[in-house]
C-alpha cells in the first residue's frame, strides 16, 4: 500500500540541493504555482506571511521529516487542491509516466505520477544522484523541474501557442491512495505494474480535448484553480445553465495523434515505428503490421498526408485516438465503429458512399496539421500557407486508396520531400529536415525540433557513455543534466552549434538534445474541432486576432463547413538520460526482429518476405 512503503513523502520540500541551484531553488519557501515571464522560478520569502487556505491562492503546505531523530519542518507555496466530492472527475487514460484524471464540469485535467513497485524509483536516473532523496520518490522541485522543461524549453522550441500552461498543486495522500483504489477496475492489465506514486503534487492542466476559453495565455494560467471546490445554490444554478447552454451548441471533436519520429536518421533505410512493429508482433503485442508510416505525415505531400491519416483510422493502435466532447469513442482499446462517429460528426445522412465521411476526416485534419499558427498577439506573421492542393492524377490514386481494403506494410520508407531554403531565420534550424510542409505548422515545428536527435548515434552511444562513467565516479555531478541548470539548460547553450573546450560539455549538449528530441519523437498533437454555425464565416482568422482571443482559427471540409480548431502539444515530460541506454538495446531488438521476420517465409505474408534488408545494426 503507498502508506506503507511511503510515510517519508511528507518531506517533499527536505531536497538536497546543489550551490548552483540556490538562486532558483530556495530550501526555505518555493512558490511552485506559476514560472515567471523570463523563465525563473516565481520565489516567495521566508519572511513572507502565511497565505490562508483558498483554491485560487496559494496555501502553505508543511511536511515534517525526521533527522537523527531531530524534526523539521519546511514549508512551500502550493495551491491546495482536491479530488474529493463535489468535485467530479473520471479516468481518462495512462501512459508510462502518469495517470490522467479529467474534470469534465471545470474542462481540466489532472496528471498523477505513477511508481514501479518492483522497482520502487519513479526515475530510472535517481542511479546517478550521489544524494538519493526520499528514497527514489519524485520530489517537488523535480516536479516543478519537469514543468519548466515542457513550459519554457519546449514552449520556446515549439511556440507558446503550441504548449499550453498548467500548475503545480498539492493533494493529500489519502485522497491518492482512495483514487489509486477506486481506478483499478478502469485500468489496463499491461499497466498494472505501476500504481500511483506516493506523492502530494499534482499537475492540473487543460483539457486539450476541448477547445479552449477566448482568453490569453496568462489570463488561462490564472483560470485552471479559479472554479470552486465547493458552490451556493446559486452558483449551482449558474453552472447547470452554463451545461444546459452548452449543449446546444454543436459536439466539440478532437484527434489525438501520436505522429512519432518524422525524419530519416542517418544511414537509415527504415523509420524506427515501421522498424518497431517487428518488434511489437514478434512480443505479440499487435496481430497486424500498421500501414501508418510517420515520414508520410511529415512529408508535405498532400497524397502521402492522405495516406498516413487512412492508414491510422485502419490500425490506429496507440497513434490515433478521437474524442467527443471529452469522451473517448474511437481508439485501439475502443470498439467503437469509425463510421457512425464520422457520420455524426459531419452530419452526413447517406451512406451510400461509405468512403465520403473518411475523406472529410482526413482532409480536415490534414487542413488543420498544415495551418500556420501563431505564438501571440504580436504575431502577425501567419499567411495561411497549406500545403499544395492534389493534382489530377493524384485524385485518382486518392480515390482508389479510398476504395481498397487494407493494403501491405511497405519498406523502405520513403524520405521526406527537402527543400533547399528553408522558411526560417533560425540558424539552429538550418540544416534540419525541411520539408514542403508550412514552417509555421504544428507538424514542421514538430519535425524541426525531432531532427536534433538526428545524430551520429555511435558519436551519441560514445557521449552516454562517458557521462555515465563521471556519474559514477563523482568527477561530474547528475545536477549538471537539471533542465533548470543556470547554464546547461539554457535553450540558447543547448541549441548553440559551437564546439567547446570542454569534451564533458559537448557530450552533456548532444545527449541533452537527443533527450529533447526524444521527448518530441513521443508527444501526441491534440486538435479540437467545433462546427460553426454561422455560414458567413471566413475561410480563417488572422493570427493576432486569434492570439487575442477574440476568435480561433477556422478550417474547412470538403462540403464547406467552417470549424473552429485548436492545436496544442502534450505528453511534454522529458525522457531521463537512459533513454539513450533504452534506445540503444531497442534498436538493436528491433533489427533482430525485423530479420526474423525478413528470413521467415512460413509464419509471415509474403509481403514481408518482399522487404529489402535494413543496413547493419548501429551499436
Amino acid at each position: 500500500m503507498i502508506r506503507k512503503i511511503c510515510e517519508f513523502s511528507l518531506s517533499l520540500n527536505d531536497v538536497h540541493r546543489p550551490d548552483w541551484a540556490s538562486t532558483t531553488m530556495p530550501a526555505d519557501l518555493v512558490d511552485v504555482s506559476v514560472l515567471s515571464q523570463d523563465g525563473r522560478l516565481r520565489l516567495g520569502s521566508s519572511s513572507s506571511q502565511q497565505q490562508q487556505p483558498s483554491v485560487t491562492e496559494p496555501t502553505v503546505v508543511v511536511g515534517t521529516t525526521s533527522d537523527a531523530g531531530n524534526q523539521t519542518t519546511r514549508s512551500c507555496h502550493c495551491p491546495q487542491w482536491t479530488l474529493k466530492r463535489p468535485r467530479h472527475w473520471v479516468y481518462r487514460g495512462e501512459g508510462n509516466a502518469s495517470i490522467v484524471l479529467a474534470l469534465p464540469q471545470e474542462k481540466k485535467i489532472v496528471k498523477l505520477a505513477k511508481i514501479d513497485y518492483k522497482l520502487r524509483r519513479m526515475d530510472s536516473d535517481n542511479q546517478f544522484v550521489a544524494q538519493e532523496v526520499n528514497g527514489g520518490i519524485r520530489t517537488i522541485d523535480e516536479t516543478l523541474e519537469r514543468l519548466f522543461f515542457s513550459q519554457k524549453i519546449l514552449g520556446s522550441l515549439l511556440g507558446d501557442g503550441l504548449v499550453r500552461p498548467c500548475q503545480v498543486c498539492h493533494v493529500d495522500l489519502e485522497e491518492i491512495e482512495e483514487v489509486d483504489h477506486l481506478i483499478d477496475v478502469f485500468r489496463p492489465a499491461h499497466r498494472k505494474h505501476k500504481r500511483l506514486a506516493p506523492v502530494c503534487h499534482v499537475i492540473v492542466c487543460p483539457d486539450c480535448t476541448l477547445l479552449p476559453p477566448a482568453m490569453s495565455t496568462a489570463t488561462e494560467q490564472q483560470q485552471l484553480l479559479s472554479l470552486p471546490v465547493t458552490c451556493n445554490n446559486n452558483q449551482a444554478a449558474a453552472a447547470t445553465t452554463t451545461v444546459e447552454r452548452q449543449s446546444a451548441e454543436p459536439p466539440v471533436f478532437c484527434v489525438e495523434l501520436k505522429p512519432k519520429q518524422g525524419f530519416l536518421s542517418q544511414g537509415h533505410q527504415h523509420c524506427p515505428f515501421c522498424l518497431n512493429q517487428f518488434l511489437k508482433r514478434k512480443h505479440g503485442k499487435i496481430q497486424l503490421l500498421s500501414q501508418y508510416c510517420p515520414l508520410d505525415l511529415f512529408s508535405g505531400s498532400r497524397l502521402r498526408m492522405l495516406k498516413a491519416i487512412v492508414a491510422l483510422t485502419r490500425t490506429p493502435q496507440n497513434n490515433l485516438r478521437i474524442f467527443q466532447d471529452g469522451n473517448l469513442v474511437f481508439a485501439e482499446e475502443c470498439q467503437n465503429n469509425l463510421l457512425p462517429v464520422l457520420q455524426q460528426w459531419f452530419q452526413l445522412d447517406d451512406t451510400s458512399d461509405r468512403t465520403l465521411p473518411l475523406k472529410h476526416f482526413c482532409t480536415l485534419v490534414m487542413e488543420a496539421l498544415t495551418m500556420e499558427i501563431c505564438d501571440g498577439p504580436t504575431d502577425q506573421s501567419v499567411q495561411g500557407v497549406h500545403c499544395p492542393a492534389l493534382e489530377e492524377s493524384e485524385l485518382e490514386d486518392w480515390n482508389a486508396l479510398m476504395r481498397e481494403e487494407r493494403g501491405d506494410h511497405s519498406l523502405p520508407c520513403l524520405p521526406p520531400v527537402v527543400v533547399t531554403t528553408p522558411e526560417c531565420n533560425d540558424s539552429w534550424l538550418l540544416g534540419s529536415s525541411n520539408t514542403r510542409l508550412p514552417s509555421r505548422s504544428v507538424l514542421c515545428r514538430l519535425l524541426r525540433v525531432q531532427s536534433l536527435g538526428d545524430v551520429d548515434f555511435e558519436r551519441l552511444y560514445d557521449a552516454y557513455d562517458a557521462l555515465v562513467a563521471r556519474f559514477r565516479d563523482g568527477s561530474v555531478p547528475y545536477e549538471t543534466m537539471r533542465w533548470t541548470h543556470p547554464h546547461t539548460g539554457t535553450a540558447d547553450w543547448l541549441l548553440s552549434q559551437e564546439k567547446t573546450s570542454d569534451q564533458t560539455m559537448d557530450d552533456v549538449r548532444l545527449v541533452q538534445r537527443y533527450r529533447i528530441s526524444s521527448t518530441t519523437r513521443d508527444c501526441s498533437i491534440m486538435i479540437a474541432f467545433q462546427r460553426r454555425l454561422d455560414p458567413s464565416a471566413k475561410r480563417a482568422t488572422s493570427g493576432a486576432a486569434a492570439a487575442a482571443g477574440e476568435e480561433l482559427p477556422v478550417v474547412r471540409d470538403l462540403s464547406g463547413h467552417v470549424y473552429k480548431c485548436h492545436a496544442s502539444v502534450v505528453d511534454l515530460d522529458p525522457k531521463p538520460v537512459t533513454c539513450v541506454e533504452k534506445h540503444r538495446r531497442r534498436n538493436l531488438a528491433m533489427n533482430e526482429a525485423f530479420w526474423l521476420s525478413n528470413s521467415d517465409g512460413s509464419s509471415h505474408s509474403s509481403s514481408v518476405n518482399r522487404l529489402p534488408p535494413p543496413p547493419p545494426p548501429k551499436v
